[in-house]
């Protein structure tokens, strides 16, 4: 009797181990209507549709063509030139706080864009304010535009120009705003270096031929000691001190002291 009890203890304690395990493998198991991410692609895919991909990034379109010549202006929808008329604000020099705002390099690529120009083209140009700091002009990008080296240098001298007639009473701020901003390069001969008038005394004759001057495919001499074109607004050597040539775009220049040595427009 004894050994029948025991025998009945033991399979009841099998039969309830079998149940606890049976419990324990359902609650493993996955959720009823669940589809792992790899089922899910497999079934689009068989579908014939494809998952959704990130847009990519925004095509650029340009809105100006960039300067191509030393007396281009800007394209006046994109950079119309903003300033303001504060006087104390410039003179007897350009406050700090214009100084502090230039434009930063995001800015800057910005007007890059604007004008269509490529990173690999920039090293080319200047971002440069239309209306310059120094006849308090804005920061914001409707007066930035990117400007070729060689007539950016020239425009700084027009711009220090103006500022010394405005500080010193010689013009309004206004009159100097709109003459840089209407037209940049007839302010420049305006202000800076008109064009060499003729010479009403006839030269003397030559006895000899004078030396050729060397010239290249584009026409231009004399040329630096790279043996590249010479553009107005740069230095000019010792040699050529008061000499006559031709700009890289085939105009006509002469090496004269302005403030120093450079060939200005003739």
């Amino acid at each position: 009797m004894k050994k029948q009890s025991k025998l009945g203890l033991a399979v009841a304690a099998f039969i309830m181990l079998a149940i606890i395990g049976l419990a324990a493998g359902c609650g493993t198991a996955a959720p009823t209507g669940s589809t792992s991410p790899t089922a899910s692609g497999s079934a689009l895919a068989s579908s014939g549709g494809s998952p959704t991909s990130a847009p990519g990034p925004a095509t650029i379109v340009a809105k100006a063509k960039p300067p191509s010549r030393w007396k281009s202006l800007p394209a006046r929808s994109v950079t119309p030139g903003t300033g303001g008329l504060s006087i104390t604000a410039i003179c007897p020099s350009v406050s700090a706080a214009l100084e502090e705002h230039r434009p930063s390099m995001a800015v800057k690529d910005e007007v890059y864009d604007e004008y269509g120009i490529a990173a690999g083209q920039r090293y080319r140009y200047r971002i440069d304010h239309l209306v310059p700091l120094e006849l308090d002009g804005s920061n914001s990008i409707r007066n930035l535009w990117p400007q070729l080296i060689g007539a950016s240098l020239a425009k700084d001298r027009l711009e220090d120009t103006l500022h010394s007639m405005v500080c010193a009473g010689k013009i309004t701020l206004a009159a100097a705003q709109h003459a840089i901003r209407t037209d940049w390069v007839h302010a420049y001969h305006r202000y800076v270096s008109p064009p060499t008038a003729p010479s009403v005394t006839p030269a003397p004759p030559q006895t000899t031929a004078p030396a050729a001057a060397p010239t290249t495919s584009s026409g231009c001499y004399p040329l630096t000691n790279g043996g590249n074109c010479y553009e107005p607004g740069e230095y000019c050597r010792n040699s050529d001190h008061g000499a006559s040539g031709v700009a890289g775009d085939g105009k006509r220049i002469i090496c004269e002291d302005n403030n120093g040595w450079r060939w200005e427009p003739a």
